[in-house]
């Protein structure tokens, strides 16, 4: 690791910078030493999904580090964000060396690759209720781990990660609301019936 750092950058984004844009070559790779960001896969007709978010202490690839050498996602900042950028070649290098650190990297890409999938196929496989319990319980239980939680997504954010337009999350959360399954102010949501939402959530 001591090898890695010696090649590092060190960068603070505000709240709606990109990080890393979809499509560029991945000259670096990033570790987030703080804040919160969103990893994009952006569509045609400006139609994104957020795949997943990530915050402090987190690895970010954004995939073709060690395969074609292109960002399959971009990532943008939530909240200020401090990373350090640290040169690719030197990750290679390491990877190459030391069979342990290789394992432990490989791993970490599964399990990004597997909840990324598993985003994928509650988008896909879900009808719109079940879609916005998943997005409420993933923002409670992995994300602000607090309930309620303070949020720092815009409507359309919540839509993208839930995915579909704004006013269908806006509708569908209301619904919750008038249930009494959850609490929504201006930027804070609370979780009053955390089964029903889970129940919601698995029934899709």
């Amino acid at each position: 690791m001591d090898y890695l750092m010696t090649c590092k950058r060190n960068v603070v984004f505000n709240p709606g910078e990109t990080i890393i844009k979809q499509n560029t070559s991945t000259t670096h790779f990033v570790c987030m030493k703080e804040g919160l960001a969103k990893v994009v896969a952006e569509g045609a007709n400006g139609k994104n999904v957020i795949l997943k978010l990530i915050s402090t202490h987190s690895l970010v690839t954004a995939g073709g580090v060690i395969s074609d050498d292109i960002r399959h996602f971009t990532v943008t900042a939530l909240t200020t964000v401090e990373c350090c950028f640290i040169d690719s070649t030197r990750l290679h290098t390491i990877l190459a060396r030391n069979s342990k650190f290789a394992y432990e990297l490989l791993k970490y890409n599964n399990k990004q690759n597997i909840e990324m999938l598993n985003t994928l196929i509650g988008l896909t496989q879900k009808y719109m209720p079940g879609r916005v319990a998943d997005t409420l319980l993933y923002l409670k239980n992995e994300i602000y781990k607090s309930n309620p939680f303070r949020y720092k997504l815009s409507k359309q954010e919540f839509a993208e990660m839930s995915g579909m337009t704004k006013e269908s999350f806006i509708r569908n959360m209301k619904e919750l609301e008038v249930s009494g399954i959850i609490k929504q102010s201006r930027s804070e949501i609370e979780i009053l019936n955390e089964p029903e939402l889970t129940k919601i959530s698995k029934n899709g």
